[in-house]
């Protein structure tokens, strides 16, 4: 059985469309609890504004900027880095789970109420938070050392949370299987990742550059299109791996 890009492509639009209602939801969702967790968190407020307003002008790189702070900014940067990440960490499973919940329950005909729902999600969602941990770490390991590399990396584990979610592998295994299937197959999920990439770069710098809206405004925009986006990739990973072990299945016999 032949796996094309199109035929995902269209079972993904047709998904989205179906289901647009449901996915706008889990999307302002959470992004809602991003902002919340961003309100009753806040680090030094110095720290936040040499970051997010891209104080740098008297500076030629990050290290000069660290150097130029004094031991208290330096653990205040530390605090807000470590808060960024595991907020980031925390909203990136959420709505991942939340979509795998959704995508599995209408795949098998399951008509669960919202409680059952919850409960799959929050059963599995320590475990996922650990996939999400080290697939996030290596990806942007690789980052630092080679661009290209980071974005290789990024295809190649990408598939990692849904075949997690399939529940036939353990972490380890749900990695190493996602690098072999997603080399095997890097032409279509490639162009999944890649367009999600390019798609969160465009959103994101034409969003930064408006001065005339709210900043809070933006922020939410920004970030509920943003999970519109990674629901998509979602929609389209867990079509094509469906369609794989369907492959697989019929090899087989």
């Amino acid at each position: 059985m032949i796996i094309t890009a199109s035929e995902i492509r269209n079972d993904t639009y047709h998904f989205f469309s179906k289901q647009i209602g449901k996915i706008f939801l889990i999307s302002i969702f959470v992004t809602f609890v991003s902002i919340l967790t961003d309100m009753f968190v806040k680090p030094d407020m110095n720290v936040v504004s040499i970051i997010e307003n891209n104080q740098l002008i008297h500076v030629h790189s990050f290290l000069d900027l660290i150097n130029k702070m004094n031991l208290e900014e330096k653990n205040q940067l530390l605090k807000y880095s470590i808060f960024k990440i595991v907020e980031l960490l925390l909203s990136k499973t959420l709505l991942l789970g939340s979509m795998i919940v959704l995508i599995s329950n209408l795949s098998n005909n399951k008509k669960e109420s919202i409680i059952s729902s919850a409960f799959s999600l929050f059963t599995s969602f320590p475990n996922l938070f650990l996939l999400n941990f080290l697939v996030t770490f290596l990806v942007q390991l690789a980052f630092m050392f080679f661009i290209i590399l980071g974005i290789l990396l990024s295809i190649l584990l990408s598939l990692a949370p849904i075949i997690f979610s399939f529940k036939q592998h353990n972490l380890i295994e749900s990695i190493r299987f996602s690098m072999r299937v997603s080399w095997k197959h890097i032409k279509i999920i490639g162009s999944g990742v890649l367009f999600w990439m390019f798609s969160k770069f465009i959103i994101t710098t034409m969003l930064s550059s408006i001065d005339f809206l709210n900043r809070n405004l933006i922020f939410l925009i920004l970030h509920m299109s943003i999970n519109v986006l990674y629901s998509l990739l979602i929609i389209y990973l867990f079509r094509f791996y469906m369609i794989f072990l369907r492959s697989q299945n019929s090899n087989v016999i």
